[in-house]
């Protein structure tokens, strides 16, 4: 199982190598959103494991943030990584299918929890800055099919953190990242959105102790 796992890591690397050499790509940072749904019996192994192994995997690249999922999705992990472009990603993906530390410690042994995994690849907005000025609360994130100009940047106390268009996954989404000072603010942020008719899906996400967002 190990030696697959290791196997098709360097393979999926040289991929992304390739793709990046052929492709006209432009020199601008990209954010990868990736979601792990997690076997519940598996999931407090994946923290543990997770808290103990990350810095393998933030030398390779810059952690946006890695939080939990407590209502809108059970035993999943929502994460945020930034790129400076899509060649760097390519480079970054390369580096980790050859990274012994990262694929033996971790990968080989975290697969088997998980049961599913998902990722979209974002472009953040001109007004957003992913700047957060509050420690502790909550976070919530926004995924919805409402266009990206008529998206609200103001929710009551809610601090918003960013606003990205879907570059490559569902083309029609757009997310926006919430921070709030407490769980109890969100029913009145919520309140004041607007989403009308668009298919919108909100998660309740709270920070891991390795996230650079507490």
């Amino acid at each position: 199982m190990a030696v697959n796992v290791l196997k098709n890591w360097r393979v999926i690397g040289r991929s992304f190598a390739r793709v990046s050499n052929t492709r006209s790509l432009h020199s601008e940072p990209v954010y990868e959103l990736r979601t792990y749904s997690i076997h519940p019996k598996d999931f407090k192994d994946f923290i543990q494991l997770s808290a103990e192994c990350m810095h393998l995997r933030t030398n390779h690249s810059k952690l946006i943030g890695y939080w939990i999922s407590e209502i809108g999705g059970i035993s999943d992990v929502v994460h945020i990584w930034e790129y400076d472009s899509l060649k760097h990603r390519a480079q970054v993906r390369q580096a980790l299918g050859n990274d012994p530390n990262w694929l033996s410690k971790y990968i080989s042994k975290i697969m088997p929890m998980l049961g599913r995994q998902d990722n979209a690849l974002l472009k953040l907005t001109s007004k957003s800055n992913l700047v957060q000025t509050n420690s502790g609360g909550v976070y919530e994130l926004c995924c919805t099919e409402k266009p990206l100009n008529d998206l609200s940047t103001s929710r009551g106390d809610a601090q918003l953190l960013g606003t990205f268009s879907s570059v490559i996954g569902s083309l029609s989404s757009s997310y926006q990242l919430w921070h709030h000072k407490s769980i109890d603010d969100i029913p009145n942020s919520a309140a004041a959105a607007t989403y009308g008719s668009y298919c919108t899906r909100s998660r309740l996400l709270l920070p891991t102790p390795w996230s650079p967002m507490k």
